[in-house]
């Protein structure tokens, strides 16, 4: 059983339409960003909607981490990753076998960074921030 949470982020965006909405089932997320503050940001805005979040700072801990066994509902990627690149990162994720839905997010929108994430197995690829307004579609569709 999920918590009723305001279409509002830790931030003070606001998502809208100020309803309330409830997980009817537990959503987990990975937030794959070296960067600090985006980082914070986004999973502070994920638990603020009542998903579990982790977060690591490179692609090759995130692909340790589903290596492992971890499973995630909804994988955050940057594009810019020290070492591995979000799309590469993706490809091992998803050659792995997993599910999850991946959202690839960059500072700086390019149409060819979109297609290689996309190419890579990514669901979705947009530009920072991430906000209630694409957050919130994504949890829903995720519960139900």
């Amino acid at each position: 059983m999920g918590a009723a949470v305001d279409h509002v982020s830790p931030m003070g965006m606001s998502g809208g339409s100020g309803q309330r909405f409830s997980c009817k089932n537990k959503l987990t997320a990975l937030v794959v960003d070296n960067g600090g503050v985006c980082q914070a940001i986004q999973t502070a805005i994920l638990r603020s909607y009542g998903v579990e979040t982790e977060a690591v700072e490179t692609g090759e801990a995130a692909v340790e981490l589903i290596a492992s066994g971890a499973t995630f509902n909804l994988i955050i990627i940057e594009m810019l990753l020290p070492f591995m690149n979000g799309p590469e990162t993706a490809k091992q994720i998803r050659a792995m076998g997993a599910q999850s839905k991946i959202l690839g997010i960059t500072a700086f929108f390019d149409e060819r960074d979109q297609q290689e994430f996309l190419a890579a197995g990514a669901d979705k690829y947009i530009e920072k921030p991430l906000s209630p307004e694409i957050v919130i579609p994504i949890i829903r569709k995720l519960d139900n």
